[in-house]
């Protein structure tokens, strides 16, 4: 037989194996990997068995993928298992070709040992998302499963093998006796199976108490819905937090008249996104007990399941309740508030002062006088700057800045911004490429702290005498801006996280550069707040590009 007829009959092989499938469901139910398989791994070829896709991978059984760009090829080589609980952090495939190319954060891959000790193949798994692989159970279970694809394997090999070996006149008597003691081995070895499956569901089980334990005990509970029938079904906990009584099943209206007004319909969007899109959600919102009108603030995070087919069967997740960081988070911005709109008072009229004496120093020909008193009111000036941000953080998380929207030219405002910026910044070039009359409908003064941050932030972070790209074009329905500096660039572990409050990239090139890292945090809820992205695009001493686009008007 040919290398091609080999892989075929080794397909086959698999496919005789009662409990493959079953195999399969269970490791994707037990980890939450979305992609199962048993792979047929050789010096030239990497062949798919079987397969249990809830990701939409895309294979099939008898599906191949390069050899060289898997990760069982290195299996096959070494003849140890590989798990990664979360590429990003692991510090061997973090940045491995496998990974990016798959697309995948979690992986497990446990090598398949014939008798003879030759390697078959492997049996792996998959998700997008980072899962918890590195522990006893879960690497025993995929030892126990390897272990008996290889018996299995074994068996109809030698049932194969002895059956070519019979004699054409005692093939018949000798068949049903091999096959006899086969099965009786098969079935024992199946009784046995049997039993260590329902001790692996003794421990799955005990696990699930375990963690249904834990998530009690955090204040959480679990959740699902149905994404045909929107059919809620909740656990105790849950009804408790929302005031409905253990016994009953709460329908999906009856849920979101806990939830607080102004939050129902972003609470909708966010499920429905996530059941159309097939994506996992995150979000957190305010509720009102049914009975005590307690006030509550829960996070709910969930991920949805799809089958064979990429259909969604079920809408899952679990809820936390977060009332007492919401409250504390809220003690912070009224504190902050409170701090900084005291500060204001004493602030302005020192610098009131400030810029008397300094008209004084001027009058009597003061050098010395003048300019260290212009030097102060700059620094004055900063702290303003430094305080009223802070008093937008805490209007922006208590809610009390409100936005002012009317129809204006985008194109103007990134005009007036430039001309604002480079009187007082005339250390840097900034050029304003052509563009097109755009007109949107927002709060301008907000859209242009915004533009203003974003231009700050490419002079603070770019040499002296760079050129600094401002772009304002139209990409479909949308407003875009662009704000393009020659500076030190951004590594990518800091980009994601740029955005957070309070964040602020932490180098030996950002030491001597002054901030709390609140511009950019405000800078997003803004742009959210108009239904518009934000986001950056750059490269590590090369350069950065922060974009945002917002929807034209009309």
């Amino acid at each position: 037989m040919n290398q091609q007829s080999d892989i075929q009959a080794d397909i086959e092989a698999i496919g005789q194996i009662p409990i493959v499938e079953n195999l399969l469901e269970v490791i994707c139910r037990s980890t939450g990997m979305g992609f199962a398989a048993i792979a047929r791994v050789t010096e030239e070829h990497w062949i798919a068995c079987s397969v249990r896709d809830e990701i939409n991978f895309g294979l099939i059984p008898g599906g191949e993928l390069k050899l060289e760009t898997t990760i069982c090829h290195e299996i096959r080589q070494s003849g140890r298992e590989v798990i990664i609980d979360h590429v990003a952090d692991d510090p061997q495939f973090c940045t491995h070709h496998t990974p990016a190319m798959y697309g995948f954060q979690s992986y497990i891959s446990m090598p398949i040992i014939r008798k003879d000790g030759s390697f078959f193949g492997t049996l792996c798994a998959i998700d997008p998302r980072p899962a918890k692989l590195q522990n006893p159970q879960t690497i025993n279970m995929f030892k126990l499963f390897a272990d008996l694809i290889a018996f299995h394997l074994n068996a109809i090999e030698q049932m194969d093998t002895e059956y070519k070996n019979i004699s054409d006149e005692r093939r018949d008597i000798e068949r049903r006796e091999i096959f006899n003691r086969e099965l009786e081995a098969a079935n024992r070895k199946l009784a046995e199976t049997k039993r260590e499956l329902q001790a692996a569901v003794t421990r799955l089980t005990e696990s699930e108490e375990k963690l249904l334990q834990a998530i009690e005990t955090g204040r959480m509970g679990t959740w699902s819905i149905d994404p045909a029938t929107t059919q809620v079904t909740m656990s105790g906990f849950i009804k408790e937090m929302f005031g409905f009584p253990t016994d009953s099943e709460p329908s999906m209206e009856e849920i979101m008249d806990a939830v607080d007004p102004d939050y129902r319909q972003m609470l909708i969007d966010v499920l429905s996104n996530a059941i159309s899109n097939h994506q996992s959600s995150d979000t957190e919102y305010p509720i009102t007990n049914r009975l005590t009108n307690e006030r509550k603030w829960v996070k709910a995070t969930g991920r949805v399941f799809l089958d064979a087919n990429g259909n969604a069967t079920e809408y899952s997740g679990v809820l936390m309740d977060i009332t007492e960081r919401k409250t504390d988070d809220l003690r912070k911005n009224d504190f902050i508030g409170m701090v900084s709109h005291e500060l204001k008072t004493p602030l302005t009229s020192l610098g009131a002062y400030i810029q008397m004496l300094y008209a004084k120093a001027q009058k009597t020909e003061d050098v010395f006088t003048a300019n260290a008193l212009e030097k102060a009111n700059t620094q004055v000036k900063k702290m303003g700057t430094m305080i009223n941000g802070f008093l937008n953080v805490s209007r922006l998380e208590s809610g009390k800045i409100q936005l002012l929207k009317m129809d204006f030219r985008l194109d103007e405002l990134v005009k007036e911004v430039i001309a604002e910026i480079s009187l007082v910044n005339p250390s840097h070039n900034i050029i304003f490429l052509p563009c097109q009359p755009l007109t949107i409908n927002a709060d301008s003064d907000k859209i242009g702290n915004v533009l203003s941050n974003l231009l700050s932030n490419a002079i603070k972070y770019s040499p002296k005498g760079k050129n600094i790209e401002v772009v304002c074009q139209m990409v479909d329905d949308y407003a875009q801006v662009s704000v393009h500096d020659q500076g030190m660039g951004i590594k990518p572990h800091d980009i994601e996280k740029l955005f957070n409050r309070f964040y602020r990239v932490n180098n030996k090139h950002t030491q001597h550069i002054s901030g709390f890292g609140i511009g950019l945090y405000l800078s997003a809820e803004i742009i959210e707040r108009h239904d518009g992205k934000i986001w950056v695009e750059s490269e590590s001493g090369v350069g950065s590009t922060f974009y945002f686009s917002l929807p034209l008007a009309g």
